[in-house]
């Protein structure tokens, strides 16, 4: 095909429809190439699993899965780097089946792709993005969340400290259960780009076996009850549902089609789910008001530094933002993983022994790992002994 190529070196269409005409003359030229064909159907696909994997501008290569730096692409230096991950991956491979963990039974690959740090989706904003580290350790001063007047005087670590002690959360199991990592999505729910992330994070909780989720509330527009029929659902289900009922309930409000019946005029209530607590809801839901709303949005604006409507995340105390819409499902198993390092899993075992409740033990990993991991890293110091010299 690249011998039909002019000087320019440029493989035009035109290139490829003369080879494929010459080889096979009895062929339609557009079942194979036309925007209909199977083939096309392939190129969608390699295209959308590309975009899912969040791997960065092309050209990309991959080596077991992991993929390499721009400049390990070099032409004149590839051949060896791909040596360079073939030793390596070799002499991996040779100590696990040392230690038993691999034999011929094994499929390697399988094996492979069931390590730790293997995730689906990589996202550069949570690998390369420079963390805002909260400090949700409170000082003296308490304030009732919905007391928008008196938050308003709070320093930074305050604010941060009432919005953490008032935070409700969706968990993975109805008993006790200490979560290792803390996420707080941050939104307006009732808007489209809210629902989405709400959406993912509550796909992403279905299977997650280490992370809890609240939510923060960022309104885009005047904040009244007009404006807040699907966040205030949201709040008044975290106030009185139980975790199984909470997360189908939400699920149902973050779908596109119920909040347009729900604009539209159409009680809340008419979506409740079997099993809910309907009239605990609906008196909450009618009596709970805005002033949550406000208190949560200038903790948005005064301590993150987000613009209205603004969608972010905190995990264990970190933020990050602002995002853009496409944060995928894969994305919350990318942060969870980064987030539950060997350090927390070390923090969470301390805790365990102590005598409080699991919110409270859940709450004390967040505040302890936001807090330790802010501090400045340092090398730890040895004693060195010198050996005397002898000069002769």
């Amino acid at each position: 095909m690249y011998q039909k190529v002019k000087n320019d070196k440029i493989l035009t269409v035109d290139n490829v429809k003369s080879v494929l005409l010459n080889l096979f003359p009895d062929a339609n030229i557009w079942d194979i190439l036309g925007i209909h064909s199977k083939y096309d159907n392939d190129r969608k696909e390699g295209a959308s699993f590309y975009e899912m994997t969040g791997l960065g501008p092309l050209p990309q290569a991959l080596y077991n899965g992991e993929p390499f730096k721009l400049e390990q692409l070099n032409p004149e230096e590839l051949e060896t780097n791909v040596l360079h991950r073939m030793m390596d991956a070799t002499i991996n491979l040779q100590r696990e089946v040392f230690m038993g963990t691999l034999n011929d039974r094994t499929n390697v690959i399988d094996f492979l792709m069931e390590k730790n740090n293997v995730v689906p989706r990589v996202n550069p904003l949570v690998l390369h993005t420079k963390w805002q580290y909260l400090n949700l350790i409170s000082t003296s001063v308490t304030a009732d969340i919905e007391d928008f007047s008196t938050f308003f005087f709070l320093d930074s670590q305050d604010k941060s400290a009432v919005i953490a002690k008032n935070m409700y959360y969706l968990t993975q199991e109805e008993d006790d259960v200490i979560s290792s990592v803390t996420l707080w999505i941050i939104a307006d729910f009732d808007k489209p780009s809210g629902r989405k992330l709400l959406l993912n994070a509550l796909k992403f909780m279905k299977t997650s076996v280490h992370s809890r989720l609240g939510v923060i509330y960022n309104p885009t527009s005047k904040i009244n009850e007009e404006n807040t029929a699907i966040s205030r659902g949201v709040l008044a289900a975290f106030l009185t549902q139980k975790n199984s009922f909470l997360r189908n309930f939400l699920r149902k409000l973050a779908k596109e089609e119920t909040a347009t019946a729900i604009y539209s005029g159409e009680k809340i209530k008419t979506f409740l789910t079997e099993g809910m607590d309907k009239n605990a809801f609906e008196k909450k839901y009618n009596t709970v008001g805005v002033n949550i709303f406000r208190t949560h949005q200038l903790f948005c604006q005064d301590v993150l530094k987000l613009r209205p409507g603004e969608i972010g995340i905190v995990s264990n105390g970190k933020f990050l933002g602002p995002l853009d819409e496409n944060f995928y499902t894969e994305d919350f198993y990318f942060l969870e993983k980064t987030t539950f390092t060997n350090f927390v899993e070390k923090i969470k075992g301390i805790v365990e022994n102590m005598d409080i409740s699991s919110k409270n033990m859940s709450d004390l990993v967040m505040k302890v790992d936001a807090l330790l991991s802010s501090l400045p890293k340092r090398a730890s110091r040895h004693d060195i002994t010198f050996l005397r010299e002898n000069h002769r």
